[in-house]
């Protein structure tokens, strides 16, 4: 009998040693998918390893090529072998959420950030009312020049108007030298600043309706083809087989072009003497076409408590403001900007100035499509072949019947 006590008592005890350490488990790894190049990465785990510090949630990290995340995640999101959080594209997350691949975070403590996240970037993470994820990134776009090339045409600075622009165009433009003032791309993206600064909108506030072919739209559009066709000032950089703008104005054969931050680290680097300013005014004033990246939780992750921790610390205002130093990049929390090293970062501001007037592009999941669409019919116009009210016509018709038709009826 005494033995079988003993026996009892040690079973006791060692299931109440079982049960405490269960409870003192730490909990799994968290599991993050992300995309930054080498640079970017460094800075990341310096976040992680201080998140992992402060909370004492193990993290793992995997890096996926930034082409290759959509497909390996629609595939982990059908296998159900997800990730807890991934950075997605700023145009793939509606698609994600119209999949029902992502987990909604409007029921969870987001403490402050829906008030000082930069707008416009949380936008593109709200589709059919609810929110699907949180901006990590953010950029847009501005006036680069070439100082040497302005100072040796006896232009003092740059231009502040498109009226403006045009007469310095001309003057840094040399045909014979294959020099021009300006160099663009053609597609919807890179056109937004055209069709903003004249007051265009691109889509209906409730996203089932494009409106480029408003009389805005077509008086932006038209200023962007005739910086081509009628003042001879752009260099056909748009054209297959050109010398893209970014090459060309690292070459000195382009004076001006639009570029973002994520230039700046090659042209320092190069040693080009260059400039940064907002992309002339319009009848609208200036504006931008924003972008960047979003980090979601999809709807199969293991750890989400933990994964909205871990945005929280991420885009909290002491991390964006060491992201924005370390990398020279624009915080996604606006309580950062005041943090910014102006003197390590010179254009920083400027880029926070223009960002400001970017125009918040509705999500949609099928915005792929639409730039097919209008990048064929805007390509025809600047060849020439349409007028600009023809090719925004025909593409709006197009977009409106093939892509946001069929997604209103569910197609």
């Amino acid at each position: 009998m005494m033995r079988w006590n003993k026996l009892l008592i040690t079973l006791a005890l060692i299931a109440f040693a079982l049960s405490n350490c269960k409870k003192t488990e730490t909990p799994s790894e968290l599991v993050i998918w992300e995309s930054y190049n080498d640079e970017e990465h460094a800075v990341f785990m310096k976040i992680v390893e201080q998140f992992e510090a402060k909370t004492g949630i193990k993290v793992k990290v995997q890096r996926v090529p930034f082409t290759g995340m959509e497909q390996k995640l629609l595939s982990a999101i059908a296998t159900k072998s997800v990730p807890d959080l991934a950075r997605v594209d700023y145009a793939f997350t509606a698609v994600l959420a119209s999949k029902n691949g992502l987990e909604p975070l409007d029921d969870y403590d987001l403490g402050n950030l829906r008030e000082v996240l930069f707008h416009p970037a949380l936008a593109g993470n709200i589709y059919n009312g609810k929110l699907w994820g949180l901006p990590d990134q953010t950029t847009c776009i501005a006036l680069f020049y070439n100082k040497d090339m302005f100072q040796a045409a006896g232009i003092e600075s740059p231009p502040k108007t498109w009226d403006e622009f045009v007469q310095v165009a001309q003057k840094l433009t040399k045909p014979d030298e294959q020099i021009w003032g300006f160099a663009m791309h053609n597609s919807l993206w890179w056109t937004f600043p055209f069709f903003f600064t004249f007051g265009a909108k691109f889509l209906s506030e409730d996203g089932t309706r494009c409106l480029l072919d408003s009389p805005e739209a077509v008086a932006g559009f038209s200023f962007k083809v005739d910086l081509y066709r009628k003042y001879h000032v752009e260099a056909g950089a748009w054209q297959s087989g050109a010398i893209p703008p970014d090459a060309g104005f690292r070459s000195g054969k382009y004076a001006m072009i639009f570029d973002g931050p994520w230039s700046i680290k090659s042209l320092n680097e190069l040693g080009l003497n260059y400039g940064v300013a907002l992309i002339p005014e319009g009848p609208a004033g200036t504006a931008t076409a924003i972008g960047g990246t979003n980090m979601v939780i999809p709807k199969a992750a293991k750890h989400k408590s933990e994964a909205v921790e871990f945005l929280k610390f991420l885009l909290s205002k002491e991390i964006q403001a060491m992201w924005a130093n370390e990398l020279g990049q624009i915080p996604v929390n606006t309580e950062a900007f005041d943090a910014i090293d102006t003197v390590r970062h010179p254009y920083l501001p400027v880029f926070i100035e223009q960002i400001k007037h970017a125009h918040p592009r509705p999500p949609v999941p099928n915005y792929g499509d639409i730039e097919r669409i209008f990048n064929a019919e805007m390509e025809a116009a600047l060849k020439g072949l349409k007028t600009p009210e023809e090719a925004l016509r025909a593409a709006t018709e197009r977009v409106n019947s093939e892509v946001l038709g069929k997604q209103a009826s569910g197609g």
